[in-house]
């Protein structure tokens, strides 16, 4: 007689099959990226140049029908703004390390954003599409020839600013980096004077 004729066998043979279903898809499930999240790519709208020595650009974009200024969106934090694109390796590099800063820090201490010098025919595409590949938690704005003259001129990406919770910038970061790096560079900036 096999072993899975009886009914009880039959029940308990079905049981453990769709225990181990669960579990498997659980397993396979925990460890994939989460690709469901909410990809959060919008472009820049409007710019607006400091006139004051020190003193951070700005430029606004829309979530959904939100608008969005990044001294205002920022306020009372440092800012972490990191110029890039996908094309570029160092770029690519230094990405994972950011992520792990935007979860380091809280939304209250710390804003993270990206600006993506991406400028193909299809840079919304591309960029949310590369996002969402690499479960990017934070906001990435697509960026133009306006934001990089702005932020005096974008000569090299990747290329990061702090701005402190005033406004000021407190350091411009030409070049990859590492996490501690940009750790220490965020700490520096939260220190009040």
């Amino acid at each position: 007689m096999n072993c899975f004729q009886g009914t009880s066998h039959r029940r308990f043979a079905l049981i453990c099959t769709i225990l181990l279903g669960i579990f498997t898809s659980l397993h396979v499930h925990a460890q994939a990226p989460d690709n469901t999240a909410k990809v959060k790519v919008f472009p820049i709208e409007t710019v607006n140049k400091s006139t004051v020595p020190g003193k951070a650009s700005s430029f606004t974009w829309k979530d959904g029908t939100n608008s969005s200024n990044l001294i205002q969106y920022g306020a009372g934090k440092v800012i972490f703004l990191n110029f890039w694109a996908t094309w570029c390796p160092p770029c690519r590099k230094e990405i994972p390390d950011i992520i792990e800063l935007s979860k380091e820090f809280s939304e209250n201490e710390v804003l993270v954003l990206g600006v993506s010098m991406d400028r193909d025919d299809e840079a919304l595409k591309t960029v949310s599409k590369f996002v969402r590949l690499k479960n990017m938690p934070y906001t990435v704005l697509i960026g133009n020839d306006q934001v990089a003259d702005a932020f005096d001129g974008i000569g090299a990406i990747p290329t990061t600013f702090i701005i402190k919770a005033d406004g000021s910038i407190s350091e411009k970061i030409v070049g990859a980096r590492s996490k501690e790096d940009f750790k220490s560079a965020i700490m520096r900036a939260m220190v009040k004077k």
